[in-house]
């Protein structure tokens, strides 16, 4: 466990060890000394919150949903879906009955395996608790289980807390639920009691679920070692739109995976008070990116730097002390508005010579038409332009 770890869970220890009457603002009337106690506690509360939220959550999880299947019901009564940092990396199929790896992520999540539950015996678990015989249901009723495990890591690459689970929910419900650290089953409603006695009395099948749990976290744990994209970095500035005096510098990073990452913005290695930050948004790619801006003088364009900490990484660039102007992009705007009123004109112009040209030609036809049949009759509905249009 490296330093921030050690901070970390030297503060929890702490405070976990600290007298309830210490933590009470009330008690401060009556005990001498303990109005320091309590703003030393409120402080080592106020450092932990800093640390951990400096941390980010990553996780693998599998879900699972099986279904009875009722007269009239003709969907998949079985689907199963693996989960990673919100990505998919794999799904079963029913039509194979096998796990199969997304292409997309197939190389990068080699090394997790799915648990070895095989459908069937999902299926013989919903149709039991719905008290199902052959496989015939009086109603729709629902399994679901979610399995697998969660990792806190900071940006210098510590763990400050591992956890994995696996837990069954029973028609929306809370079912039952396997703790790792007892290898022992813990029924969530009275409904379950029946089967946490069944399959604690499963040892074998404890075993294996163990492992697999413990395999879980070991992989979690490296994580951020085995997958990661490194930041690309970006620096620019404008002019503050009601200062003039001052100027908006911002740092982008982009490109970077996972999402966990820390970014400051430096002048002469003194960390400056971010202006706005944009957070961190996702990508069309899977990526992320981060934006953040401070005020800056605006004859101070030396000694600037953007400095990103990623998985115990850091990435740097400095600015150029270019300035982006606005005014190229106004110009950009205007000659896109002028050629599209341009086109406009030409169209409306083109319509209308069309108009006039049309309307010519049909004057000019009725008068010939009116010459040349003069003598045979006068001129019909039928041969009219406007008929003939």
């Amino acid at each position: 466990m490296c330093f921030r770890a050690t901070i970390y869970a030297l503060l929890t220890f702490i405070i976990k060890t600290t007298p309830y009457t210490s933590l009470s603002p009330w008690s401060c009337r009556t005990r001498p000394g303990v109005e320091m106690g309590f703003l030393f506690t409120l402080i080592l509360n106020f450092l932990v919150y800093i640390l951990h939220v400096q941390c980010a959550r990553h996780h693998l999880l599998y879900f699972y949903t099986a279904l009875t299947k009722p007269d009239g019901f003709s969907g998949p009564v079985f689907s199963a879906v693996g989960v990673c940092e919100d990505r998919r990396i794999s799904r079963y199929s029913n039509e194979e009955q096998t796990w199969k790896r997304d292409c997309l992520d197939a190389e990068i999540w080699r090394n997790t395996k799915e648990p070895r539950d095989p459908r069937d015996w999902f299926l013989h678990q919903v149709n039991a608790l719905a008290n199902c015989t052959n496989s015939i249901c009086d109603g729709l009723h629902t399994l679901q289980r979610r399995v697998g495990c969660e990792v806190e890591k900071c940006p210098d690459g510590s763990v400050i807390h591992v956890n994995a689970f696996d837990e069954y929910g029973y028609d929306g419900e809370q079912f039952i639920a396997f703790n790792s650290a007892t290898m022992q089953w813990i029924e969530k409603t009275p409904k379950a009691k029946e089967t946490r006695m069944k399959w604690n009395n499963q040892r074998v099948r404890r075993q294996v679920l163990q492992m697999v749990l413990k395999n879980c976290m070991n992989w979690i744990s490296t994580f951020n070692d085995s997958v990661r994209a490194s930041p690309v970095l970006h620096m620019f500035a404008s002019v503050a739109p009601r200062d003039q005096s001052k100027q908006i510098l911002t740092c982008l990073a982009t490109g970077f995976y996972p999402k966990l990452i820390e970014m400051n913005i430096t002048l002469n290695n003194i960390t400056l008070q971010p202006f706005s930050s944009s957070e961190v948004r996702p990508n069309d790619d899977q990526t992320f990116q981060i934006r953040t801006s401070v005020k800056i003088h605006r004859d101070e364009k030396r000694g600037y730097e953007c400095r990103v900490l990623q998985s115990n990484r850091t990435y740097t660039t400095s600015w150029d002390g270019s300035l982006e102007s606005r005014h190229h992009y106004l110009l950009e705007g205007l000659i896109a508005v002028a050629v599209v009123f341009a086109v406009a004109v030409l169209l409306i112009m083109l319509l209308i010579y069309k108009g006039i040209n049309g309307q010519m030609n049909c004057n000019g036809s009725t008068r010939s038409e009116n010459v040349n049949t003069f003598s045979a009759g006068p001129l019909t509905a039928s041969d009219s332009c406007e008929s003939s249009a």
